[in-house]
């Protein structure tokens, strides 16, 4: 028989930074701050996500990047990337259309998109005699990205100045068709005059956005050299590693005309984007063999995650292994109506029959300290009632988070303030039978949580829980 396992999260909550304003008390989380002390504890559990969507992709794939740069990277290492069709395709347009080529491509702190880009610019342009732009889009949700992602454009400059300059960067939100508030003609202005926002050094840029807090995919459009040019028969090769949706954009760059001439650009996708134009692509998006789905089959249990409606699409595309299917294994409930109510989620825990059950809390959607606190102070509620409910050990209670958040609140004098959650959050282990005496929590990532979770289900399954026995060295050594 498996064991039933609760995972209650606090998304964005997280060990607090030393810059941080001060948030954490034990007054404001009783439960929470007994529980951390009565049974196996741990802050060394660390995540390098700030929200759902990334952390639920990394808990599930088990991966710390986009899950398909590893399809690039198979024909980069082989050297079998001249052989893409699409590629081919895109090399003869661009040779027989004697016109620009603007690379919109989506970067992170990743350096493999160096490496990517120089291989793909290689093939297209080999004699250095094609006008290539890049333009980068940055996907990036945590302020504490810009750090690497100055070492991912310095590298850019050093490896790619020969064959393509940087005209622009700009955040994703600039030009995603699901951001608020995003003005795609600014952009465009912008794009076809050339008069807006420059910046020799992106370093500079870069410091600026990261001393007022500006999340690396808000920023707004800059450029970084003004040689790019506009013309009619120009081609747009969409470098992105996202099924992102180019709708709106598509739309105002087809507008684009040149005095009384309609322009004739062409355009090319290295993976599938959502566009009311066929754009053809180089791959197609892999699904992933192994995710919360598959491991749960593989172990002969079945899951139940509450969260909010608005987020069972994202989260169950990525655990179910980049997969927009419905599953017997993982069902949904949404959290709306019950989550301020104690009574009501124990109920719901104690009406599944799921091995598998995850609370989806997030404090992250608040503007004020004292919405923070309160929130705290609801969901320790909560935590109280779900733990009270285990009697003698019913199930196992995980608490822990998923990501930290770092964001500026307004706290009780009307004051910004930053508060920072980021880095590393925490793990405690509730179970009767796992105590402090003959167990430890292994520092791990948020990539762990999951295996941690499976091996508590199934004692005999093939996973590596952060939890493990402690062997009589580490008795001696710790005195304990």
């Amino acid at each position: 028989m498996n064991k039933k396992t609760v995972l209650f999260l606090i998304n964005g909550f997280g060990v607090e930074k030393k810059e941080s304003y001060s948030i954490y008390d034990e007054s404001i989380m009783p439960t929470f701050d007994e529980l951390s002390k009565k049974y196996l504890f741990s802050t060394d559990t660390e995540s390098k996500v700030s929200n759902y969507f990334d952390a639920y992709r990394n808990i599930s794939l088990d991966v710390n990047e986009l899950y398909n740069y590893t399809t690039i990277d198979n024909d980069v290492i082989n050297k079998t990337l001249p052989n893409n069709q699409v590629l081919q395709k895109m090399k003869t347009d661009l040779d027989t259309r004697k016109s620009n080529l603007h690379i919109f491509c989506l970067v992170d702190t990743s350096m493999k998109i160096v490496e990517h880009l120089k291989e793909t610019l290689k093939y297209l342009n080999p004699n250095l005699d094609k006008k290539i732009f890049l333009h980068f889009v940055i996907s990036s949700t945590n302020i504490e990205d810009y750090k690497g992602l100055v070492e991912v454009f310095s590298k850019i400059n050093i490896e790619l100045a020969n064959y393509a300059p940087i005209g622009f960067i700009m955040g994703l939100s600039a030009i995603d068709n699901t951001a608020k508030g995003v003005d795609l003609n600014f952009f465009f202005k912008m794009f076809i005059s050339k008069v807006g926002e420059k910046w020799q050094s992106f370093t500079q840029k870069f410091d600026v956005l990261y001393a007022t807090r500006s999340l690396p995919r808000d920023t707004k459009p800059f450029i970084i050299n003004s040689n790019f040019e506009l013309s009619k028969d120009d081609m747009f090769f969409f470098y992105n590693y996202d099924n992102i949706n180019l709708t709106n954009f598509m739309d105002s760059l087809s507008g684009i005309a040149f005095g009384e001439e309609t322009n004739n650009f062409s355009y090319y996708s290295l993976f599938p984007v959502t566009s009311n134009k066929e754009i053809p692509n180089m791959y197609n998006l892999e699904t992933a063999k192994y995710c919360m789905v598959s491991n749960l089959e593989s172990i002969n249990a079945t899951g139940l995650i509450l969260c909010h409606n608005e987020q069972i699409p994202v989260i169950n595309y990525f655990c179910n292994g980049l997969k927009n299917e419905s599953t017997e294994t993982l069902k949904f409930v949404d959290l709306a109506p019950y989550e301020n109510d104690p009574n009501s989620i124990v109920s719901i825990i104690n009406q599944f029959n799921n091995d598998l059950i995850i609370l989806n809390y997030e404090i992250d959607n608040v503007s004020t300290v004292e919405e923070l606190k309160n929130k705290l102070t609801t969901i320790d509620k909560v935590l109280k009632a779900v733990y009270d409910n285990i009697n003698g050990s019913k199930y196992t209670l995980i608490v822990s988070s998923l990501y930290g958040m770092n964001k500026v609140l307004q706290n009780d004098k009307g004051v910004n303030v930053n508060v920072i959650f980021a880095g590393r959050v925490p793990f405690i282990f509730i179970d009767d039978f796992i105590t402090k005496k003959n167990y430890l929590i292994e520092q791990g990532s948020i990539n762990d949580i999951s295996k941690s979770l499976y091996k508590n289900i199934r004692r005999d399954s093939k996973f590596d829980s952060m939890v493990e026995k402690q062997n009589f060295l580490y008795k001696l050594i710790s005195g304990k």
